[in-house]
């Protein structure tokens, strides 16, 4: 369903909205509730010592965080990524961008990114696209993107349970595992697939670490549910609201999520040569 430009800004400003609504949060779901750690009652170190410091390709990052993506596209959009690309510059952690989408169809929405980018010059910036939208996209538009956006790496996300809650949503996912293959081909950056808060099951990690990915997020279950953020956006006696009702607490935990990856990785590094380095990206950031 295409949208004007009017409502393409109004369902980004609702999900600012809404996100911020505590009924939009899956809480205690994760699964990180039910994990105890062990004291160590005789820490044999300096905790003077302990670096938190990673790296990512080049860049040394302060912490193994980074800023998810959240919004853009909108007049409230500057001044929250503004201040995230500061901090992101600041500490040095990566970023990434709320969805492009705009971009594709709309040569001026990249200066927003510009502005963004000319606040905090040293930001490390991931670029975003949903699965729906790359899906019979050039690459050669995308690469075009992710320069003018001086991206470190591109986020795909995958978002089933919203867009097919969402009134305008573009719920058709058909050929999603080839597009995702062409951009790891052919793009100059890494390529991460990332969920939106519902998790990931074995098999279909199984399924996207075969395609060469660089790494995975599985925000699993557990914070902000896009399923309850787009029941919201519409009246309560609506089908759509019924619908997400039903599916407010779809989803994978985080816990389990990450279980499945890790299980994913065992298996994988009994197999042929180079798949252990290739095991070793397929982690939550």
């Amino acid at each position: 369903m295409s949208e004007s430009t009017q409502q393409f800004e109004k369902r980004k400003m609702d999900h600012i909205r809404i996100a911020l609504d505590p009924r939009s949060q899956a809480e205690g779901l994760s699964g990180l509730d039910d994990i105890q750690l062990i004291h160590e009652a005789l820490p044999d170190f300096d905790f003077k010592e302990v670096d938190c410091s990673t790296s990512f390709f080049s860049h040394k990052l302060s912490a193994p965080f980074f800023i998810s993506s959240m919004t853009a596209g909108h007049e409230n959009a500057a001044i929250i990524n503004s201040r995230l690309a500061e901090l992101s510059a600041n500490k040095q952690i990566l970023m990434g961008v709320g969805s492009q989408r705009r971009e594709l169809n709309d040569a001026d929405a990249c200066q927003e990114w510009k502005r963004v980018r000319a606040k905090a010059p040293r930001a490390l910036l991931l670029g975003n696209l949903g699965i729906s939208q790359i899906i019979g996209v050039s690459t050669a538009k995308i690469q075009a993107m992710i320069e003018s956006l001086e991206a470190e790496a591109l986020f795909v996300h995958l978002n089933p349970l919203q867009e097919c809650l969402q009134p305008e949503g573009t719920p058709n996912f058909r050929g999603g595992y080839q597009a995702i293959e062409a951009l790891v081909e052919k793009l100059s950056i890494p390529v991460i697939v990332k969920e939106v808060g519902c998790g990931f099951s074995q098999e279909t990690l199984k399924k996207i670490y075969n395609l060469g990915v660089y790494a995975v997020d599985v925000s699993g279950l557990g914070g902000t549910h896009w399923g309850r953020v787009e029941g919201f956006r519409s009246q309560e006696n609506a089908q759509l609201f019924q619908v997400a009702k039903t599916f407010e607490n779809w989803g994978i935990s985080t816990v389990q999520s990450l279980l499945n990856a890790k299980k994913l990785m065992k298996i994988t590094q009994c197999g042929p040569l180079g798949a252990c380095a290739m095991a070793s990206k397929l982690v939550s950031y």
